[in-house]
């Protein structure tokens, strides 16, 4: 079985476990949940009970965002492995937030800031693992009018995106991990950030 293939897998797996734990915990939940917490951790936006659908929902829809973005720009393998790896990675993502919206939700103690921090640093590691196959194209990468001039530009500013995506990351999930989970955010957020002006740099001089 092939990598993409794989991916697949994993992602319908992502997908199924999504609704299948919301489904088995519904009954259980609280007529108001909380969905939103502020740096500290401490909720500070609640919904109704239905409101906790919205994760794997959103989960489906990227789903079929991504599968039919592979079929439609991927021309090989490694390229088909680069955008797969962009869905699972928001996928996984959504489905640690919905575990920890859940297990907030039935009382138990969750330390917010922190597993998000770490699931953003995982999320934007594998991102940076799939930049370097990515396709020139309109909808996945980075997106700007000095990386879309030419195959070159792109090749360069994404080879370049994907030492500083993992390297950050890495920083940062260190830094969620033994000292803050929002210090962490902001470690991967800021490496983010940084790749505008990297591949402006980067890609000047090319036509």
């Amino acid at each position: 079985m092939n990598k993409s293939k794989i991916l697949l897998l994993v992602h319908i797996a992502f997908l199924l476990i999504s609704f299948a734990i919301t489904a088995a915990v519904f009954e259980q939940l609280p007529r108001i949940v909380p969905m939103h917490w502020n740096i500290r951790g401490e909720a500070d936006g609640f919904g109704s009970r239905g409101t906790v659908w919205i994760s794997p929902v959103i989960n489906l829809l990227m789903f079929g965002f991504f599968q039919g973005l592979t079929y439609a720009i991927a021309k090989d393998e490694k390229q088909k492995i680069a955008f797969m790896l962009l869905g699972v990675s928001l996928s996984g993502f959504f489905l640690l937030l919905q575990i920890l919206i859940l297990a907030a939700s039935l009382k138990y103690q969750v330390d917010m800031t922190r597993w998000v921090g770490l699931g953003i640093c995982v999320m934007f590691m594998m991102m940076g693992g799939a930049m370097k196959e990515l396709p020139r194209n309109g909808v996945a990468g980075i997106r700007l009018p000095w990386t879309m001039k030419s195959d070159e530009a792109w090749a360069v500013s994404h080879h370049r995106a994907a030492k500083i995506m993992i390297y950050g990351s890495v920083a940062g999930f260190c830094i969620s991990l033994f000292i803050n989970g929002f210090a962490g955010i902001m470690m991967s957020l800021l490496s983010m950030l940084y790749l505008i002006p990297d591949s402006y740099f980067a890609t000047r001089n090319m036509k």
